[in-house]
């Protein structure tokens, strides 16, 4: 079941890719693997003092405020991990441009997905690679 995990977490996230490709930061929760009750958290310090995002609205609201600042953004895995008990984690690379200023900025995130009966029920978003193996076990 694991590895077959690590293809429901990738086929998210390429669906959320092939989404804001079009211009649609929600697409990813048109996909039958995405939980209605789906929950985006960022580990502390957390975001404009939230942590938790809740569903598609919810999701978009977060994207839409965690690039505000920038230009052309993107990520992209750099690797997959299974990490058993139905959590896959994902080492991300986001780059991106200062919105005016045009200064380059990159960081290297973790994500940690949660998955229920072959859904992706919560993503967690850690600051660095280290933190999400660590949450990860």
């Amino acid at each position: 079941m694991s590895q077959e995990n690590v293809e429901i977490a990738r086929g998210v996230f390429d669906n959320f890719q092939a989404g804001m490709e079009r211009g649609d930061h929600g697409a990813w929760f048109d996909s039958a693997a995405v939980a209605d009750d789906f929950e985006w958290i960022i580990a502390p310090p957390g975001l404009d003092g939230r942590s938790v995002w809740h569903g598609r609205e919810g999701f978009v609201e977060f994207l839409g405020t965690w690039t505000e600042q920038f230009e052309d953004w993107s990520i992209r895995v750099e690797r997959w991990i299974d990490a058993g008990d139905d959590r896959v984690v994902a080492l991300t690379h986001q780059s991106a441009a200062g919105i005016g200023s045009g200064v380059p900025v990159e960081m290297k995130l973790g994500l940690v997905y949660e998955l229920e009966n072959g859904r992706v029920v919560q993503v967690r978003n850690y600051f660095s690679h280290a933190e999400a193996l660590e949450a990860a076990g």
